[in-house]
């Protein structure tokens, strides 16, 4: 048995169930505020990981299309 690549549809379901909480004109802003901060501090845990991790050739090549992306929007 080889290596399996984990499957983040679970995070990404998680990250847009809250987004929609925070967005939702049902909550109040207490609800809103405390999904948004429970967002900020994993994307700051995600940053500062993110930064440890072994450095690849092509990586240069994914902000340049994620750029790319974003100006085409």
């Amino acid at each position: 048995m080889g290596f399996r690549q984990p499957d983040l549809s679970d995070a990404y379901s998680a990250i847009r169930r809250s987004m929609s909480e925070i967005q939702s004109p049902y909550n109040d802003g207490w609800t809103s505020e405390a999904c948004k901060h429970d967002l900020y501090l994993l994307k700051s845990w995600l940053d500062q990981e993110y930064s440890r991790l072994t450095k690849f050739p092509g990586e240069n090549e994914w902000e340049k299309q994620r750029l790319m992306d974003l100006l085409r929007r």
